[in-house]
């Protein structure tokens, strides 16, 4: 079973600060290090540890740092043919700010990621996927990709992060009409519903957007979701956050595995949020666990997934 993932990748600089900088400030950093990034590409690892075939699309510089990614993920089994190469554009980099506590701020710079158009998701490049997921907020692709699923009977789930929050409630109604499932974390869903409150923003939302399963991330509160009959909520798992970085491409991708193999609300949940707990004290976008690694860890907490 072929999973596509489209959207961004990236090179992540990590700094661990116990402080943010003032104006014209230097604050010395506690640690360094590198790895892959870009939401779609941390679902495509994800996904693949998940024991699934993963495939991802999108645009990089002929660079070394564009090279050196792209290695990256065809050493985790993600399939990168159908990459797109751009020469005289530098590959996407990311700089990720990470205090102890885990709590994450990024300096993006997309690059040859902004070089992907929707006359690159042409419908060979998915052929044999049995779902496409959009870690994307650029409406040209989702709308595009939707297209595609039609064409090869996939499909499809959203996840388009503050970008798609910031278009509005009337633009992101029409461009997610009929999705399978759409993810969003508890900020972006207060900002599209227009609220204070969480609770209020997942009752509207869950009235106004025709699709599938809404599924809203809480952070340490869990997550929440909506299949069209029923409200659901799961807590989290306390465990203790190294870096948050990469945990909502996790949860996604771990939801995803547990929606193509059938499972119901609340098992798609609580899998989900095992496996961003898991993910939050590792370093790196990409520390997301192995199905295996899930499933040992609920067994050792009593769960039968």
């Amino acid at each position: 079973m072929i999973v596509a993932s489209v959207g961004n990748l990236n090179f992540d600089i990590y700094l661990k600060v116990s402080e943010l900088p003032g104006p014209d400030e230097n604050v010395e950093a506690l640690d360094l290090y590198t790895g892959g990034g870009g939401s779609a590409a941390n679902f495509a690892v994800a996904i693949a540890r998940m024991g699934l075939g993963a495939r991802f699309i999108g645009a990089v510089g002929e660079d070394p740092m564009g090279e050196l990614s792209l290695r990256e993920l065809k050493a985790e089994g993600v399939d990168v043919s159908f990459v797109k190469r751009i020469a005289g554009v530098r590959s996407g980099v990311v700089v990720v700010l990470v205090h102890p506590d885990g709590v994450k701020r990024m300096l993006s710079y997309r690059g040859a990621n902004l070089g992907l158009t929707p006359a690159d998701l042409a419908a060979d490049k998915f052929q044999g996927v049995r779902h496409i997921h959009l870690a994307t907020g650029r409406t040209e692709l989702i709308v595009r990709a939707r297209e595609i699923a039609r064409e090869v009977g996939a499909t499809v789930s959203v996840d388009g992060g503050t970008a798609l929050a910031r278009k509005g409630l009337e633009i992101v109604k029409a461009v997610v009409d009929g999705v399978d499932v759409v993810f969003m974390n508890h900020v972006e869903a207060k900002m599209l519903a227009g609220s204070h409150d969480h609770r209020a923003a997942v009752e509207k939302l869950s009235k106004e957007l025709s699709v599938g399963e809404l599924v809203i991330t809480l952070g340490p509160r869990g997550a929440v979701a909506f299949d069209g009959r029923r409200l659901l909520h799961v807590d989290a798992f306390k465990l203790n956050a190294v870096d948050t970085t990469g945990a909502g491409d996790s949860f996604a991708a771990a939801y995803i595995a547990m929606f193509l193999r059938g499972m119901d609300l609340y098992e798609k949940l609580v899998f989900a949020n095992a496996a961003a707990a898991i993910k939050v004290t590792r370093p790196g976008a990409r520390s997301s666990p192995r199905h295996d690694e899930v499933v040992s860890f609920l067994s050792s907490l009593g769960y039968k997934i």
